[in-house]
């Protein structure tokens, strides 16, 4: 019976095609393929997002070898990322590695119709949701952080504050017409069949404009 680690021509096809040519990492720029002697190879590491074997970060004992070699639990990761993430599997959860599998290998018309539903309100509501979650996050690793060191927890508290009220300030300055016009833009956007040009032109000019516009 195959192992946890034997995986099937498809399921590295599916890998590779899904990825989007990148390690799943956000923000990541390490290519998951490289050219060597005219043989494509993969110079990622295949991760699983439940371990292989027992032992391993987020084992799930309940699971068969083979679904823990299927796609569905399978990542890709460049060696430094790997290893990041499987040293700190509390943070790097089952749930965010499967939410960063799903945001990566969403089919094009599902992330169309998610930039059609971008307005200048929606956006500043993602915005806020996200930061909120952060938030929360910042926080209860504070509360741990009271149960053996009170003085850091307070120190980390006082920062967290400062960070807020700067962001506050920073916030005031967020200039609407251009979150309304980065909304029009995605909503030309979303009415092109396959084409990226005009989305790529709108950023490249916002990327240009002075910090205090934003």
């Amino acid at each position: 019976m195959p192992g946890p680690r034997v995986y099937t021509r498809s399921t590295l096809m599916a890998l590779a095609h899904n990825s989007g040519g990148l390690c799943y990492y956000p923000g990541c720029p390490e290519p998951v393929l490289r050219k060597v002697e005219n043989q494509w190879r993969f110079i990622v590491e295949i991760a699983h997002i439940r371990a292989a074997e027992e032992g391993g970060p987020r084992f799930d004992h309940r699971m068969t070898d083979d679904q823990r070699r299927d796609f569905s639990n399978l990542i890709l990761f460049c060696d430094p990322h790997h290893d990041f993430v499987d040293d700190h599997p509390s943070i790097y959860n089952v749930e965010m590695l499967h939410r960063w599998k799903d945001q990566r290998e969403a089919k094009p018309e599902e992330a169309l119709a998610r930039l059609r539903e971008v307005t200048p309100a929606g956006l500043r509501k993602i915005v806020v949701e996200s930061l909120e979650e952060h938030d929360e996050r910042l926080l209860s690793a504070i509360q741990r952080l009271e149960t053996s060191d009170a003085q850091a927890a307070a120190l980390m508290r006082n920062l967290l504050d400062e960070l807020t009220e700067a962001y506050s300030l920073q916030r005031r300055a967020l200039n609407p017409d251009l979150v309304s016009e980065f909304s029009s833009a995605v909503s030309r956007f979303s009415r092109l069949a396959g084409s990226i040009e005009l989305f790529d032109s709108a950023v490249r000019r916002y990327s240009r404009m002075p910090k205090r516009d934003w």
